[in-house]
């Protein structure tokens, strides 16, 4: 081979090599052991949202830390409840809340996010049909889908 195509190759190696080197991958969902739950951002029932999912972290084993600094990632978050109507099985009842039961519509979106704030894993989680207690349906199911992706990650 001659020196100038060996010194290209080289050139080329070792331009190869920074890039590899120069950008950050974010930690696997396997190095993650202590969670920090991030304040949700401000929308009716958002407070009682993180509440729950804090509650359902614990039901299920997952760390949680009590502050940014001690956690392997962080849990950010936005969600909103409302009603959507009433149900009632007295068809003149109309949709007025003290013929019926309310109807809830609502949302959860959450991203786990490494120390440098790249996302790891998101999730949005919108209502079952016949839920009683929309915050806790929501947050069941974001945790139950964490809980998923954290024991479906391979640990090195």
């Amino acid at each position: 081979m001659s020196s100038a195509k060996s010194s290209l190759y080289l050139v080329c190696w070792v331009a190869a090599a920074g890039l590899s080197l120069g950008g950050q991958q974010s930690a696997p969902l396997s190095s993650v052991k202590r969670i920090y739950v991030e304040a949700f951002a401000n929308k009716d029932g958002a407070e009682q949202l993180r509440a729950d999912v804090i509650a359902q972290l614990r039901r299920s084993n997952i760390a949680i830390a009590h502050e940014r600094s001690g956690a392997d990632a962080i849990l950010e978050g936005s969600g909103e409840t409302w009603v959507k109507g009433y149900r009632s099985l007295n068809p003149r009842s109309g949709r007025s809340p003290s013929n019926g039961t309310p109807v809830y519509g609502g949302f959860l979106s959450v991203e786990l996010k490494d120390s440098n704030g790249e996302t790891l894993w998101s999730y949005l989680a919108t209502p079952a049909g016949g839920s009683e207690d929309i915050s806790k349906d929501l947050a069941k199911r974001v945790v139950r889908r964490l809980a998923e992706a954290l024991a479906a990650e391979p640990h090195h």
